[in-house]
Order: C-alpha cells, then sequence, then structure tokens
C-alpha cells in the first residue's frame, strides 16, 4: 500500500551531519506538489533537484511525496518507507514515471570485514552497516514491486550519476 503525503512533517534538521534544507525550484511548473517545501536531506539529494529542477528531459518531478509500506526484517513491523523522489521524463515519445532512492554506492554494497582483528567497536559498527543494508534491500524490494505494478521503475541513484563518475 502506498499514499501521497499531504504534509511533509519532517522537516530539515539544522543541525547534523547532512546538508538539509529547503530547495528553491528555478522551474516551480515542474514541481508536484507545494515548491515551497521541496526538501533535500543531503548535499547529494540537493544536487538530484537542481538535475530535476533544470533538465529539458524532466517534465515533473517532487521530493518526499510516496510512502509505500514495507515489512522491517529485524522487527518484522509493517513501516513507512519515503521514497527520496518521484520523476517524469519524456524518453523516446513516451512518458515514464520513476521512483528515486539517492544513496552512496557502497551503501548497495553488503558490508564485509577485512581485517583480521576486529575490535569490538568495529564489530558494532558492522553490525549497524550490516542491518542497514538489510532493511535497505527490504525497502528497495518493495519499492520495485510498488513501481512495477504501476508501471513505473525504481532507480537508486548514486555518486557515480550525480557527479559523473560512471
Amino acid at each position: 500500500m502506498a499514499r501521497r503525503l499531504d504534509i511533509k512533517n519532517l522537516v530539515p534538521r539544522k543541525n547534523g551531519p547532512y546538508r538539509q534544507g529547503y530547495y528553491q525550484a528555478i522551474n516551480p511548473e515542474k514541481y508536484v506538489g507545494d515548491f515551497g517545501k521541496i526538501i533535500f536531506r543531503s548535499a547529494w539529494e540537493r544536487r538530484f533537484c537542481i538535475f530535476c529542477d533544470t533538465n529539458p528531459a524532466v517534465i515533473a518531478w517532487s521530493s518526499e511525496t510516496i510512502q509505500i509500506q514495507y515489512i522491517d526484517p529485524i522487527d518484522q513491523r509493517m513501516k513507512p518507507y519515503n521514497v527520496d523522489f518521484y520523476m517524469k521524463i519524456k524518453r523516446d515519445g513516451a512518458e515514464v514515471n520513476y521512483i528515486i532512492e539517492v544513496k552512496p554506492a557502497k551503501k548497495l554494497l553488503k558490508p564485509e570485514i577485512k581485517e583480521k582483528r576486529i575490535s569490538e567497536k568495529r564489530m558494532n559498527a558492522h553490525i549497524v552497516q550490516t542491518k542497514e543494508y538489510i532493511v535497505n534491500m527490504h525497502k528497495f524490494e518493495a519499492a520495485k514491486k510498488w513501481a512495477k505494478d504501476r508501471g513505473w521503475e525504481f532507480l537508486v541513484v548514486t555518486e557515480n550519476f550525480l557527479y559523473g563518475n560512471g
């Protein structure tokens, strides 16, 4: 089950490890929703906002307007997944809808421990990273299914796309 969010109740944090804020659209007519509340939660998400806003192939977009339910594999409860972006593009004369997550490429790889001797601190960090990876994979599977059921596509955008490294 998915629903569109009417109000973005999670405002950007002023103090935190990531650059967050509200993006000011250059082409507000392309934005789906309240263009005064275009949220970005990292510098990479801000860069993706710029891409959507200024790319002529993008005909509509929004940030954090689609919520998908998924089962958290850790506690086996249904939880909401707020997808980072929605984007509609014109491709080969057809309109294609996407839901998009912006993530570092390393978050798409199963965490490994390469050290021969492992400190408790490193082991705890590995546990946190592994849980995050497993939860993300479940979110992404739910998003893929949700998108497929609608004839849409789900993409994970990484720094390789954002900064032209791949």
